[in-house]
């Protein structure tokens, strides 16, 4: 089953030690530019010493304009990038999807506190996109399942939970995340 997505622009955002060759990202991307939708998979600057500044102005100049035939994709430390990202421009899109985000410190990676030290407006993103979802895994070890939990909760975005998913990380064996699809599908 096919998307009807011509018009539609999806922008894939990677995380920390991330990039858009990595995982599931080219299946998805692919997937999507079949059916006629434009896809950006930015590279990310320095993604094993991320700065959210920069991350920032990345996004800026990918996708400085959005509207309801945008939808947003985060992985990681993509999610709360796209959310600020989101939030910052103050555009209305079509919808949101998260996989194994979160918008609070994470105990193990210090490194990305920068990201989180300020805190993002859950009422005002709810109201920017009338779509909006959480792909998370119950064994995920490095964004804890109650972190991404909370932020689905907090957005009011529709959860689906993968057993055994860990992080959707190629190692993990996804090079391909069907359900995500399955979300995009049921959007359009």
């Amino acid at each position: 089953m096919s998307l009807n997505v011509a018009g539609q622009h999806y922008l894939i955002v990677h995380g920390y030690r991330g990039a858009p060759s990595a995982h599931w990202f080219p299946w998805l991307a692919e997937a999507l530019r079949q059916d006629g939708a434009t896809v950006s998979v930015p590279a990310m600057p320095d993604p094993l010493a991320p700065d959210p500044d920069a991350w920032a102005q990345t996004l800026e100049q990918t996708l400085p304009v959005m509207d309801s035939r945008t939808t947003l994709i985060g992985h990681s430390l993509g999610c709360i990038t796209v959310l600020k990202h989101l939030q910052r421009v103050g555009a209305s899109i079509g919808a949101y999807v998260l996989v194994s985000g979160f918008d609070r410190a994470l105990p193990g990676l210090p490194e990305l506190d920068a990201f989180t030290a300020a805190p993002i407006d859950h009422g005002r993103l709810r109201a920017q996109a009338p779509q909006r979802a959480s792909i998370m895994s119950d064994n995920d070890t490095i964004v804890d399942p109650a972190a991404s939990r909370d932020l689905a909760t907090h957005l009011q975005a529709e959860i689906r939970e993968i057993r055994g998913g860990g992080h959707f990380l190629d190692r993990e064996g996804f090079t391909q995340l069907p359900p995500l699809l399955d979300l995009l599908r049921k959007f359009r």
